[in-house]
């Protein structure tokens, strides 16, 4: 039976979360590479990776709700339609700073170090500076690099998060599929629970990996954007943030950290966010929240979230050099954390931002209207 969808067609502030999210990544690195001490929510950029996949989480169920009339879940053809849509939403861009990356790689790693030999615990993997051999390539073009524990963090880029995407992308029409079947609620929680029996039993496998980029670690986060686009569509809201919440309390309980907590924060607040008023105390809260809705939705905000993508994948390439060249300057070396921090990016926002605008209008956006082009021929038969 299909979903009735009750949901609006889009939810304009999430590209104000988008744009929230990349920035974030981009100050935890500043924070990084330029020897600053840590500060709690700038150092947390997993978090704000964790944000992104939460939103697509969410993004790619709410599209798949309105599409179901024209595109049934179980038609083999919408699943290819939706996978050719998010390849070239992705594919594109991420190709050619994959090259660049791979180009730019010796210099990079001249950077790297020079900021590590002034602050060794910034140091990082050196092979992801060295690792422009034929079969690395090949794994990141294919993006099965993901799932193979040697491949997952081998370039300049933090492209691991990409491998996890298309992982999610695969396996999301299958999710679907048996939401349909079974309900979201039973197909969420068995989800997670086999991927928490997967790492128990396959722990030497999961330890092997320098990043979350296989799909099982990660199955959780992408689980709670689904279950948030499906209880607003289908107006159960309360039990979508209930099997949030159920799901985020034992990663609390084990880990026991200001992050885990801040993962918790986030969740609730983009459950507020898009709230149908249902939630509790959501009438009284709307006057917070509202606001928040109209700044998240704003110009600005929707030019960081068309950015947000290349600056998440292109913003290394530009900070590793800047933050390699000024440590080898002792008066920067010698400054305050906070004069480092905002040299930093004082240098390094601008030019991210201009070379991911560039690559959103001269890129990203020609991909996604090829991909469209390409799916044409395969929905006709779906619409007829």
């Amino acid at each position: 039976m299909n979903i009735q969808t009750t949901a609006p067609n889009a939810f304009p502030c999430l590209d104000g979360l988008r744009g929230i999210a990349a920035f974030w990544v981009l100050l935890s690195h500043i924070q990084i590479l330029s020897g600053s001490p840590k500060v709690s929510i700038l150092s947390w950029g997993g978090l704000a990776v964790d944000l992104f996949m939460m939103l697509s989480g969410l993004l790619m169920a709410h599209h798949y709700l309105l599409r179901q009339e024209k595109e049934p879940w179980n038609e083999t053809r919408t699943w290819f339609i939706f996978w050719i849509r998010r390849f070239f939403r992705i594919a594109p861009l991420y190709y050619i700073l994959l090259v660049v990356s791979f180009l730019l790689s010796p210099e990079m790693r001249v950077g790297r170090d020079a900021v590590a030999g002034v602050w060794p615990h910034t140091a990082t993997d050196s092979l992801r500076y060295t690792g422009f051999e034929f079969d690395n390539l090949l794994a990141h073009l294919t993006f099965v690099f993901g799932f193979l524990p040697n491949y997952a963090f081998r370039t300049p880029l933090p492209d691991w998060s990409i491998g996890l995407e298309m992982q999610f992308y695969f396996v999301f029409p299958f999710i679907m599929l048996a939401v349909e079947k079974f309900g979201f609620g039973k197909i969420g929680i068995s989800l997670i629970l086999a991927c928490l029996l997967a790492k128990w039993g396959f722990h030497g496998f999961f330890q092997q990996f320098g990043m979350p980029s296989f799909l099982p670690i990660k199955l959780y986060v992408f689980m709670i954007g689904i279950w948030l686009a499906i209880g607003r569509s289908k107006g159960l809201m309360k039990k979508a943030l209930f099997l949030s919440l159920v799901t985020i309390a034992p990663i609390i309980i084990y880990h026991r950290s200001a992050e885990s907590i801040g993962l918790l924060l986030l969740v609730i607040g983009i459950f507020y966010l898009i709230s149908d008023a249902t939630l509790p105390l959501s009438r009284w809260l709307e006057h917070i929240v509202a606001p928040i809705r109209v700044v998240l939705s704003g110009k600005v905000s929707r030019f960081l979230g068309d950015c947000s993508y290349g600056l998440y994948l292109a913003h290394l390439l530009i900070l590793v050099p800047v933050a390699g060249y000024l440590s080898t300057h002792s008066t920067y070396v010698e400054s305050s954390s906070l004069t480092r921090f905002l040299i930093c990016l004082v240098i390094v926002a601008p030019a991210s931002y201009l070379l991911s605008w560039v690559g959103h209008y001269l890129v990203e956006q020609p991909g996604i209207r090829f991909g469209k082009k390409i799916t044409v021929n395969l929905r006709k038969p779906l619409i007829n």
